[in-house]
């Protein structure tokens, strides 16, 4: 279950414990909004029914087309029952993107892809769409080889 539920909750893009492990580069030179680290909580559904959820920092890049960060899967009374580092590369036209995520101690990369339901411009950046979780929750899909569900992002104001 502890595998399973890792390989559904990396494909978030999201989380902050060991921040250590995972530092986000961001050229000093870049714009302020894409140094602006955003963090919040996430949760993920598979279509088989396990939820999870834990805990995201989110740094841009200068581009706005990537994103690096950190994330924790937190158990049900609030304790980290694993952290990583993950990343992100997102396609405006489509909405859509691909993800990877290690997990701290363990071997390998998890990787998957994602769409956004978040009804932002065609061109729109990835850094949006986590500001726009500051406002409300952010939600979309997620595939993993033969897992699939659903992913929701909240970002703390």
């Amino acid at each position: 279950m502890l595998r399973t539920s890792l390989l559904v909750l990396c494909l978030l893009l999201l989380p902050v414990v060991d921040a250590a492990d995972a530092q986000a580069v961001v050229r000093k030179d870049a714009p302020a909004d894409a140094r602006a680290e955003r963090s919040g909580t996430w949760s993920a559904r598979s279509t088989t029914g396990l939820t999870l959820g834990g805990t995201w920092t989110a740094v841009p890049d200068s581009t706005g087309g990537t994103v690096t960060g950190t994330w924790t899967l937190a158990d049900a009374s609030g304790g980290t029952r694993a952290s990583g580092a993950w990343s992100a590369a997102w396609t405006p036209a489509l909405r859509s993107g691909d993800w990877r995520a290690v997990v701290t101690g363990r071997d390998g990369e998890l990787a998957g892809t994602f769409t956004s339901n978040v009804p932002l411009g065609r061109n729109v950046p990835f850094a949006d769409l986590f500001a726009r979780a500051a406002r409300d929750a952010v939600s979309g899909g997620w595939r993993m080889g033969g897992l699939a569900g659903a992913w929701s992002v909240r970002a703390a104001h």
